[in-house]
């Protein structure tokens, strides 16, 4: 699930509109979450302010792969959150090892029941 859609999919795929997911589409759950800004060169381009990824709707195995295609494709500047049914300290390791310098680690809540991260993409 990505920024609260349920009808995306794991392969970038929305059921809904059945087509390539992409936030700032008529018709997307998430389309007023979406806000398009002008670029320098004078072109449109869009700013996610936040991806939001609740980890405890999914396999343990597929977490971490989840988070780095979303990771990936966000803009320097954006953010991700994360929401996890235990303390991701293995994922802030991976993060350190891969992407050290590259992004800003925040817990917004520390459990006791749920663990909410937010990373930001330097």
């Amino acid at each position: 699930m990505i920024g609260g859609c349920p009808h995306y999919d794991m392969q970038n795929y929305c059921r809904r509109l059945q087509r390539t997911c992409n936030p700032a589409t008529k018709g997307c759950v998430l389309e007023n979450k979406v806000r398009k800004l002008k670029s320098k060169t004078g072109g449109e381009h869009m700013s996610i302010k936040m991806e939001t990824l609740d980890l405890r709707l999914l396999p343990p195995q597929e977490r971490h792969a989840k988070i780095f295609q979303i990771w990936n494709n966000l803009e320097p500047g954006n953010s991700m959150k994360i929401i996890n049914d235990h303390d991701p300290k293995p994922l802030r390791y991976q993060f350190e090892a891969e992407q050290k310098g590259k992004f800003q680690w925040e817990y917004e809540q520390e459990g006791p029941v749920d663990w909410i991260v937010n990373i930001r993409r330097t």
